[in-house]
């Protein structure tokens, strides 16, 4: 009996003994639960977007969509939108540096709407913890992609969506340095990492992305579900630039026309005033008819006339001034009269029988201009009258 108690207490002991075995080995060969690393996360596309819900809970949060990847989030910047030569974003207009084109609040509008339906708090845009730390690694990998292959982009993202990112401090982790020395003064430095900066800043805005701003963008890019409607509001974006370049263009070529208009139009008056110098030239170099000289003495105070009046006797008795043509044998000469007037504060020399008008504001003699229309007439008598 003795004996028979003994063996089950060894099998006993044997059997718990070889329980304990297994569960040590099972326990050794179970997974470890590490930290995700940034590949790992950019594979997992079920990350919950949290959003503080919409009661007195402070620490209650709402699932209303999934957290974009990496790989997602720089898709966006692949849009035609970010590809167009860099001054044609001037043709866009901005309120504040914020761009605005029609179809751009469609943003907006559906953040509201997706926090409506989820029932998640619309005023003071709230994301729990988790939700924000891998939101920032994904967009921070991005941004770090971005700025290695398109420096010329990242700037543009930089400068014209994230407005809250002075400083490129976000992308990179930084340490401080601590010092050790030992018994014997050596001293060793150990590099102690700091809180890495997050690429993101709702707070810049106040949260609220009630309108376009770097707080309505990120949260957009960093929504998974957001990125069509993120493609609409660009493609909207590339038509209103394509709407203005077509305008801009039209107007450039205006005035390219209207300049070669005033080009020629200065080429064609050039020419005019050289050929109007060299018969002016011609003109004044010979000899002037008496009643050339008359009419030259009458308009300009001067026998040879003027570059810009001169008279020149195309038939007898017969002149022209190029704007006006004259037969002398018209002229009434009982009518007519030679007189001083007093205009503009000068004295005009007036001469005529009140249908053909010749002036001068020359200070010349009356007596003299009498004279020289006497001769005129007797060279070319005009009409006559009894009164």
């Amino acid at each position: 009996m003795f004996s028979l108690n003994l063996h089950f207490i060894v099998f006993t002991i044997i059997a718990l003994a070889s329980t304990v075995s297994i569960a040590r080995d099972n326990r050794s060969t179970a997974p470890t639960p590490k930290n995700l690393s940034v590949a790992q996360i950019d594979q997992n596309p079920t990350t919950a977007l949290m959003i503080r819900k919409n009661n007195a809970n402070w620490d209650d949060f709402v699932k209303v969509g999934t957290v974009a990847t990496t790989s997602q989030i720089c898709e966006v910047f692949s849009h035609p939108f970010f590809k167009v030569p860099t001054n044609n974003y001037r043709m866009l207009d901005t309120i504040n540096g914020q761009f605005r084109w029609d179809g751009i609040e469609a943003s907006t509008l559906w953040i509201k709407k997706k926090f409506k339906d989820k029932n998640a708090k619309s005023r003071g845009l709230g994301l729990d913890k988790n939700t924000l730390k891998i939101a920032d690694q994904n967009f921070t990998s991005c941004l770090k992609q971005i700025k290695i292959k398109k420096p010329k982009l990242f700037n543009f993202i930089k400068y014209s969506f994230l407005h809250y990112l002075k400083d490129d401090y976000c992308l990179e982790q930084k340490f401080r340095i601590k010092k050790k020395v030992d018994d014997n003064g050596n001293i060793t430095e150990e590099n102690i990492p700091l809180k890495k900066k997050s690429c993101i800043d709702f707070n810049y805005n106040s949260r609220d992305y009630s309108y376009w701003n770097s707080t309505t963008f990120v949260l957009m890019l960093i929504w998974k579900e957001a990125h069509p409607v993120l493609s609409k509001i660009f493609e909207n974006g590339n038509k209103a630039i394509n709407v203005r370049l077509i305008k801009r263009d039209k107007l450039i070529e205006q005035k390219r026309i209207a300049l070669e208009k005033k080009k020629k139009d200065s080429q064609k008056q050039k020419q005019i005033y050289n050929k109007r110098k060299q018969v002016w030239l011609l003109y004044k170099s010979r000899k002037k008819t008496l009643m050339e000289q008359v009419y030259n003495f009458s308009t300009t105070g001067d026998l040879e006339g003027s570059q810009y009046n001169y008279w020149v006797e195309v038939k007898a008795c017969i002149l022209s001034n190029g704007r006006k043509r004259i037969d002398n044998t018209k002229i009434n000469m009982t009518a007519f009269r030679i007189y001083p007037e007093f205009k503009n504060k000068k004295i005009k020399m007036i001469s005529s029988d009140d249908k053909f008008y010749f002036s001068t504001y020359a200070n010349i003699s009356i007596d003299r201009l009498q004279k020289a229309w006497k001769l005129a007439f007797n060279q070319c008598p005009g009409k006559t009258s009894r009164f």
